[in-house]
């Protein structure tokens, strides 16, 4: 296996370790350790963090190493800021661009995502850090197809590049209280309607309704 190959498998390893909560926010990233639990060499691990550092998801601190960064209220609510810039745009393409396959990954999504929620209301409406976990991995899967299907390779470099979704996600890992009976209904009747207007067709419709989502942002950063 080349390097190139082995870079990206452990970015996508050390990533996944990330957003999973595995590795949390002050964490060390020791290269030597993580290779020999991936079974490599350090070298494509230190590119894979490297790359994570370039995306803002790993700071590297002179004379101490590297650590996944926690992100700060001040710097999740410019996150927004961003992505309030983009999504409506990618929402309103998507509904003019998506296929049918697309639809349907999406409405999978939305069942898993309505059994994950009613999962936690059974109990109460408390997240356990797993439920939280599955929660937001739901939530950034829909939202990664809706960006796609807006057949823009500029809008997709730039939101995989800043992980804006997956950091905004991130901070709001470490927060389950978040999650609450009204969030949890709400986000989920407000994600199937936006479906609803994508299979329509109704590109105006989809970017409102994503500016009302993230014009929700105030209940999340009101926890960090």
């Amino acid at each position: 296996m080349s390097e190139t190959t082995l870079s990206e498998k452990a970015y996508q390893n050390l990533r996944q370790k990330v957003f999973s909560g595995e590795l949390q926010a002050g964490d060390r990233l020791v290269n030597r350790t993580l290779a020999s639990e991936m079974g490599m060499s350090f070298i494509p691990v230190r590119e894979a963090i490297k790359r994570l550092s370039s995306e803002g998801v790993v700071e590297q601190v002179p004379g101490a190493g590297a650590f996944v960064r926690k992100i700060g209220r001040q710097e999740l609510a410019q996150l927004y800021d961003v992505r309030e810039l983009f999504e409506p745009y990618a929402a309103a393409q998507a509904a003019r661009h998506i296929t049918d396959y697309e639809l349907a990954d999406l409405w999978i999504i939305m069942r898993s995502w309505a059994a994950t929620g009613e999962e936690i209301l059974t109990n109460a409406g408390k997240a356990s850090a797993e439920q939280m976990g599955r929660w937001l991995r739901h939530d950034e899967q829909f939202h990664q197809i809706l960006i796609k299907a807006s057949r823009n390779i500029w809008l997709e470099k730039i939101m995989n590049d800043l992980s804006l979704i997956s950091l905004c996600f991130q901070a709001q890992r470490e927060n389950p209280d978040i999650l609450n009976p009204a969030v949890i209904n709400e986000a989920l009747r407000s994600h199937a309607e936006l479906l609803n207007l994508l299979e329509a067709g109704d590109a105006e419709g989809a970017a409102s309704m994503v500016r009302v989502q993230l014009n929700k942002r105030e209940e999340v950063l009101a926890y960090i």
